[in-house]
């Protein structure tokens, strides 16, 4: 899972934010919208306290007219003392926060407003109402105490009225401005919405002509091949590098445009499985492709089955790379594992290979076969006195001087530091492989002057023939170098057979 996140994040931020901008957005709208009932429960209610004052005095002075003509004044006296309850009740909520009655007599819990504008006209209302509500509360029926209370009613009522109205306006303002707010960052959010799936398709578009340019100028081809109708569906535009037709001229058409006949054949049968939704066999073949010269290029195919765009049929998609070079390389490094690094002569693997080639030809032919080991004399010296880069130097002049001194059908191998073997076919008698020993010998005695260096070194030669000295590659091996080993014991720089 964190590997795909990793993979897709430049896709998965901007769809992210998307996801976290729709969240905001509708928490948004529910804070609209439980705002604008807040607000509207306010509103209802300060529209109330005006109407709870007007009723308070109108009662009052219906009581007060009651007592005059001697009337029954209770029903009054109640609805007086009930308005002033609720209205105090409604003033005291929403200056502190609390509960108090709605409009259809529910009971409603009321936060307390806090704007400054709107606590500052609570607050007067409230020194306003108090000692009005505390004289109407010790109210006594009696004409003097209620012409009093009348006068004060009547004198404060404008006052409240006033303060009522203010309160509402203040309200409906707030709510506008709570509202406006809101909108404008819902609107904020959704120009977000609208450039996170900006970036987003931004960087599909440039995801598509990244791998685009990736395919274009890249030496493999990408194709596809229908499984159902064997046409090409896809061509990468890097096909114009190695077969010099645009991607164009492969298009719709049949796989066979594409491959020589063999290798046809091959995705003939590959396209039968995925047909049958069969797995393949393979996921890598090797294929011959048909240049616009008509020249065949080698190439390697790594295959996998995919659903087709339209997800109805199975496609089989291939990487196709030139392994041109590569097939030259391999044959580079094989050759390479058979010579020698520094002399390019054939090395120990080589003759362990050729020597054993020319034993069986000899065995055929019943002739004979002679093996020449020849070790340095005085080579480690050199390498002491004139260092690495000399001894090196020196050994390729060695391997060029022996080889001089041989026959075409003889070969020279460095099977060592400063050892070398020559194989020497159809040798008759010994005095030829002397003399052959003796030319390399005097060769290799001569000074060599190496970057100004004179080194000199000599050659202690051992040889054994075939089939007298043993019969296969490990005998004479062994045989010629103990004839060699018994020339550095006498002295060295000469020739010696196998006794």
């Amino acid at each position: 899972m964190f590997e795909v996140v990793k993979k897709y994040r430049h896709f998965l931020l901007p769809l992210s934010l998307v996801v976290i901008f729709d969240i905001t957005l509708l928490a948004m709208n529910y804070g609209i919208s439980a705002q604008l009932e807040a607000s509207s429960i306010n509103i209802n209610i300060a529209g109330r306290q005006r109407m709870l004052s007007q009723k308070m005095t109108k009662s009052l002075l219906l009581m007060h007219y009651q007592h005059q003509q001697g009337m029954d004044t209770q029903a009054a006296y109640h609805e007086v003392m009930d308005a002033m309850s609720l209205f105090d009740q409604t003033l005291k909520a929403m200056s502190l926060g609390g509960e108090t009655l709605s409009a259809d007599d529910q009971l409603i819990q009321v936060k307390q407003l806090k704007e400054t504008v709107i606590q500052r006209t609570l607050m007067q209302s409230i020194e306003l109402w108090e000692p009005l509500y505390s004289s109407i509360q010790q109210m006594q029926l009696s004409d003097s105490a209620l012409n009093v209370l009348v006068d004060a009613m009547v004198a404060d009522n404008l006052q409240l009225l006033y303060l009522m109205n203010k309160l509402t306006n203040q309200l409906e303002a707030s709510a506008k401005r709570q509202t406006y707010l809101l909108r404008g960052l819902q609107t904020i959010i959704v120009i977000l919405i609208l450039l996170s799936f900006g970036m987003a398709i931004n960087r599909l578009i440039r995801r598509e002509q990244y791998f685009s340019k990736l395919m274009e100028k890249s030496s493999d081809i990408v194709i596809g091949i229908n499984s159902a109708t064997s046409r090409i569906t896809f061509m990468s535009a890097s096909v114009k590098l190695l077969l010099q037709h645009d991607e164009m001229y492969y298009l719709g058409q049949p796989y066979h445009r594409l491959f020589s006949q063999e290798s046809a054949s091959r995705i003939s049968h590959l396209l039968l499985l995925a047909k049958k939704f069969r797995p393949l066999p393979y996921n890598r073949c090797e294929v011959q492709l048909v240049r616009a010269d008509n020249e065949l290029i080698d190439a390697e195919m790594l295959l996998q089955l995919n659903r087709s765009e339209d997800g109805r049929t199975i496609e089989l998609s291939a990487d196709i790379r030139d392994i041109t070079e590569r097939k030259q390389l391999e044959l580079a490094l094989t050759e390479m594992a058979h010579k020698d690094s520094l002399t390019g002569l054939p090395n120990r693997a080589q003759f362990s290979l050729l020597a054993e080639q020319a034993i069986l030809q000899a065995q055929r032919k019943s002739s004979s076969l002679a093996m020449m080991f020849i070790d340095l004399d005085d080579f480690k010296s050199v390498n002491d006195m004139f260092g690495h880069h000399v001894g090196d130097a020196l050994l390729i002049e060695v391997a060029n001087r022996i080889s001089q001194r041989l026959r075409a059908s003889d070969t020279v191998f460095r099977i060592g530091g400063d050892e070398f073997v020559v194989l020497l076919s159809d040798v008759s008698h010994n005095q030829h492989l002397q003399h052959v020993g003796d030319k390399i010998i005097a060769a290799l005695s001569e000074k060599i002057l190496i970057d100004n260096c004179p080194c000199q070194v000599g050659a202690s030669i051992g040889i054994a023939r075939y089939p007298d000295d043993g019969e296969d590659i490990d005998a004479l091996l062994k045989a010629a170098d103990e004839a060699m080993y018994r020339v550095k014991q006498s002295g060295k720089n000469a020739v010696a057979f196998v006794a």
